[in-house]
């Protein structure tokens, strides 16, 4: 018999709300500001400007998915509040990440970190999903369904080393491309 406690969720969602808004937060707050008021000084920014979306459908995401998931989550585990923490303390370097992408577009190294970053998130959600399953039983059935591996991790890895193979033959902007393509078909995916 394990002597293992179990911990209610509750406590570790209210920390990650606040994180993610403090993200979001730092994000818009990194938007420069155009030079003048005019469509000009706005189009020269676009680069942020894209960035900043595809970081922000980032957050948004992870917020959505992590609250699908813990709404039917009865119990954590010491693994589990760990998980999140590395967790955050991954995707709490997307603003930096993303002001770096921002002012280097066609830079390789920016944009290999930048999904870096998204690919190590993914790779602590597979290991969170597998914990969670494994210490949920009585919500097996729904757990399973919403950390549906395939769809919401083995899809965007792929596309995110699609994007990495082809920033390596010449194209450093296809990172961001892809982790606008994967946040895009999860948005999508999670409406159905």
């Amino acid at each position: 018999m394990s002597n293992e406690k179990f911990m209610d969720p509750g406590r570790l969602e209210a920390f990650y709300d606040a994180i993610i808004a403090i993200i979001v937060t730092v994000l818009v707050l990194e938007l420069p500001q155009p030079a003048t008021a005019s469509l000009a000084s706005i189009w020269a920014l676009r680069t942020s400007y894209f960035a900043y979306l595809i970081s922000f459908l980032v957050c948004a995401n992870l917020w959505q998915y992590h609250h699908l998931i813990y709404n039917h989550v009865e119990k954590i585990n010491t693994r589990i509040i760990w998980l999140n923490i590395l967790l955050m303390f991954v995707f709490s370097l997307v603003p930096y990440l993303t002001i770096f992408v921002a002012n280097n577009p066609n830079s390789l190294i920016p944009q290999l970190l930048y999904g870096l970053d998204f690919i190590v998130v993914d790779l602590i959600l597979f290991l969170m999903a597998k914990t969670l399953l494994k210490i949920n039983s009585n919500s097996e059935d729904y757990l399973k369904k919403a950390l549906n591996v395939r769809e919401a991790l083995y899809i965007p890895f792929i596309i995110l080393i699609v994007g990495f193979i082809v920033a390596l033959l010449g194209y450093p902007i296809a990172i961001s491309v892809c982790c606008l393509i994967t946040m895009l078909r999860s948005i999508i995916y999670s409406l159905h």
